[in-house]
């Protein structure tokens, strides 16, 4: 029956006793054995048996639950009920629930307290796709993971109580935490174990319980899943979102655990992580990250033990040279560089000047056709490619330049979980090629059939390209490699490229980590890049400005620092005293304006960037006060700036305080007491004003 389905959409149109057929072969290829479809007793004559198929593997007895659904409606707890009742007769405790459609909050609730893998519609396409799961192996820690294990226990007999566990994407965290977990266990001889696992998406929340029932197994441990407001119970496991731990801190301190997991650890320095940590008690504290630079610099060593709590550090260099990773074959898409400026660059320039004058920045339908004669020439046959874009609007804009019926779109905010469910699934399985996102795939959503990624939007983030970058490199069977192609828009993104790929070419093999399953493969242990034309001009420019990058990333480590140290800005009149000298006298360089500074090191929107707005105001508000009116946007540019700096230029002034200019024109208009005619004569060359200057910034 599985043979016969081409495309997984297919399974809707299957009868209810096919269907069962068909996730009775597709759990055989994944490794279950001994598969039998039941016969219906008497009892059970007005449903379908209580349970539809058992199963083995690794020796463990399995029963499987299947339902059908031609609506779409999500599965409730009945299903669930008649699953357990069943099993229970039948003297089995693995238990399976499959559907073709989804599950509701309250059945993924109950699931995990009773032991139940569920497996919806998006979890059974890639057990169908994949072939292979880690349900009911019997999981033993690889030897690079082992290596972490002993160093944390060799730590932690000498007191130590805080780490950072720093492993790539597909290099198997979890599982590592897990095994770490069951040692120190041991090792402290915790009784009535209890584990709090923490992270931001519901998804890695159950991908997480499965590796830890995977490794304690589920009888002679409790599990619980703690999200969408409901409180925390008292199993020997809790898997908790942070937003709903957020809501219940005050309660936590009456719950002490002997473990407490942080997932994706670099988000522990916001407000919110932070203040749930503050409320928790426990004798180890696990961080981990595939990422251990926060996007805005801070630190999160305080919460993971500093650097001698940082373990693992297995980085994506070294997952791709130890070929744990998909290969990837990189295109640096310069066509869109103005040749002419190359050669007229000038050395005074700051970075930024010279990314606006060396790349031309292409239209939105001139990138599209680009993409589309790159996917041609490559022999991409059936592409399925994430785009990342921009922000919302971008994506909004972008997508109907695709060819009708190609694109689809996803984005956390304005989306219903509904609408984005029903998206990711016209992409998985339909004929839709490109999936346009911004903010929603940058960490715990795997989609492995993806063999394109396109990079449109501009980011100064190492650690969101790397992020995002990991979406496609997860290694399946059915994937040897994935294209990558990158719309660089910055001098420091091409960069940021040649080392990438040059430290992966410098890294050794480690041979007593490098082992694998017997039927794992192996890929390409590299990174491919290939540049369109202008590409040894651009590289030869990177040569030359090296220098000026390496005291630019000087400057922004020295500012995280600081902050880090002291919670607030330097005082940027003096940055010679509160800063090396070296810093103060290249910044102008380097970033042309203090927002400019503060970007660079902490990423648009920070709270940084906020104090810095609101000192922007008070000082309008002074002026205003003295002068009875409000400063134009170049005077209050030139206000406040320190060594040479403006606070920030005109058109950075614009995006932090966007409708400021109309507030400057009610300020005139107020002070002179215009009549109609002189009110709209004034609005008039302000709407002029500005046209003219977003028509110039185009």
């Amino acid at each position: 029956m599985a043979s016969r389905i081409e495309h997984f959409g297919q399974i809707d149109g299957l009868s209810p006793s096919d269907f069962e057929y068909f996730v009775k072969e597709v759990f055989e290829a994944a490794g279950w054995t001994e598969m039998r479809v039941t016969i219906p007793n008497q009892e059970y004559a007005q449903g379908d048996g209580g349970v539809d198929l058992f199963g083995t593997k690794d020796g463990r007895r399995f029963a499987f639950e299947v339902k059908h659904r031609t609506d779409g409606g999500a599965i409730g707890v009945d299903a669930l009920n008649q699953l357990v009742t069943g099993a229970r007769l039948e003297g089995v405790k693995q238990l399976v629930l499959v559907t073709n459609s989804y599950f509701t909050s309250q059945v993924v609730t109950r699931a995990m307290r009773l032991g139940v893998e569920l497996f919806d519609r998006e979890r059974l396409q890639t057990l169908w796709l994949e072939r292979h799961s880690e349900i009911g192996r019997h999981i033993r820690p690889r030897k690079y993971q082992q290596a972490v294990i002993d160093e944390v226990i060799e730590k932690a007999r000498a007191g130590k109580s805080r780490f950072l566990l720093e492993m790539a994407t597909g290099l198997g965290k979890t599982y590592t935490a897990a095994h770490l977990c069951r040692t120190l266990a041991r090792e402290h001889d915790w009784k009535e174990l209890r584990v709090l696992f923490l992270a931001h998406r519901v998804e890695i929340l159950m991908q997480s319980a499965t590796s830890f029932k995977n490794v304690f197994g589920i009888g002679g441990a409790s599990y619980s899943v703690c999200f969408d407001g409901s409180p925390p119970e008292s199993t020997t496991f809790v898997f908790a979102s942070f937003a709903t731990l957020h809501l219940h801190r005050e309660d936590l301190a009456d719950q002490r655990f002997h473990m407490v997991i942080v997932d994706e650890a670099h988000h522990a320095a916001a407000a919110t992580y932070a203040a749930v940590l503050d409320h928790l008690e426990s004798e180890i504290v696990l961080g981990l990250t595939a990422t251990p630079m926060r996007a805005d610099g801070q630190s999160i060593d305080q919460f993971f033990g500093g650097e001698d709590g940082h373990v693992g550090r297995l980085d994506l260099v070294w997952a791709l040279k130890h070929g744990k990773l998909a290969f990837p074959k990189y295109e640096v898409l310069l066509d869109d560089i103005d040749a002419e400026a190359v050669a007229g660059i000038e050395l005074g320039l700051s970075l930024r000047d010279i990314d606006d004058r060396l790349f031309l920045h292409r239209k939105d339908e001139e990138v599209v056709r680009i993409v589309e004669s790159t996917i041609e020439s490559c022999g991409i046959e059936q592409p399925k490619a994430i785009v990342f874009c921009k922000g919302i609007d971008h994506i909004r804009h972008l997508i109907q330049f695709f060819p009708p019926g190609s694109a689809t779109m996803v984005y956390s905010k304005e989306m219903s979980t509904e609408q984005r469910r029903e998206n990711i699934r016209h992409f998985r399985e339909g004929n839709c090629r490109y999936i346009l996102v911004c903010d929603l795939f940058n960490e715990g959503i795997d989609i492995p059939e993806t063999n394109v990624l396109v990079f449109l939007r501009s980011t100064a983030s190492r650690t969101v390209w790397l992020q995002q970058l990991g979406r496609g490199l997860r290694k399946t069977k059915n994937k040897d490699y994935v294209h990558v192609l990158d719309f660089v828009g910055s001098i420091e993104r091409i960069a940021e490229i040649e080392k990438l790929a040059n430290s992966v070419r410098q890294c050794s093999v480690d041979p007593d980590a490098d082992e694998a399953d017997p039927d794992e493969v192996v890929h390409n242990r590299t990174m491919e890049v290939h540049y369109s034309r202008s590409a040894a001009d651009v590289l030869a420019l990177i040569e030359q400005a090296e220098l000026r990058l390496k005291t630019r990333r000087q400057a922004i480590r020295e500012l995280r620092e600081y902050v880090g140290q002291n919670g607030v800005l330097p005082n940027f009149a003096h940055l010679d005293r509160d800063l090396p000298g070296t810093v103060a006298s290249h910044a102008l360089t380097h970033f042309g304006s203090i927002v400019g500074f503060v970007r660079s090191a902490f990423g648009e929107c920070s709270v940084h960037e906020e104090a810095i707005r609101g000192e922007l105001l008070n000082t309008a508000e002074a002026h205003e006060r003295a002068h009875g009116i409000r400063p134009s946007l170049k005077l209050l540019a030139r206000a406040g700036g320190a060594n040479e700096l403006p606070v920030a230029t005109e058109s950075e002034l614009e995006e932090l305080l966007v409708g400021y200019e109309a507030g400057v024109v009610a300020s005139e208009i107020e002070r002179e007491q215009l009549d109609a005619a002189q009110v709209s004569a004034l609005l008039d060359t302000w709407v002029t004003h500005r046209a003219h200057d977003v028509e110039k910034s185009e």
